[in-house]
């Protein structure tokens, strides 16, 4: 029984002492977990500056928006949602996210991301493509 007990005592000492890496390595000091890849995508695009096209330029004007919508708040309650994304797309994917404004609206936004191409003029910057409100429609094409 003695053997036993040794062995869970060294089992938990390890279990506790790997509990303590993962959270030294991937949760101390991070808003959300950025190890899978929503976190990740959504972290790059909160510390990026974006780009804005015209398209998008044109619907902030008609929504009466401007860029600094995308604080803290913004990244904070968005959500990616990979199935309407174009993630495949080469050499920079688009994702689809969306989130709620200070005003409890709900904003849609696509995004055109280079944060890993190779041989890339565009790597680690992000544009604007496109941003939906729902109930107001814009003529932006």
């Amino acid at each position: 029984m003695s053997g036993l007990r040794r062995r869970l005592k060294y089992y938990g000492i390890g279990f506790a002492l790997g509990l303590i890496v993962v959270w030294a390595t991937l949760l101390r000091n991070r808003d959300r977990a950025s190890w899978l890849p929503e976190g990740r995508t959504l972290e790059f695009l909160e510390r990026v500056d974006m780009a804005i096209t015209e398209n998008a330029q044109c619907q902030l004007d008609c929504l009466e928006l401007t860029p600094d919508i995308f604080d803290k708040q913004f990244w904070e309650k968005a959500d990616l949602d990979f199935k309407k994304s174009a993630t495949q797309r080469k050499p920079c994917p688009e994702y689809f996210i969306s989130s709620t404004l200070s005003d409890n609206r709900k904003v849609i936004i696509y995004v055109e991301t280079c944060e890993y191409c190779e041989d890339c003029e565009q790597e680690g910057t992000a544009f604007l493509r496109s941003i939906e409100i729902e109930d107001k429609e814009c003529d932006c094409n």
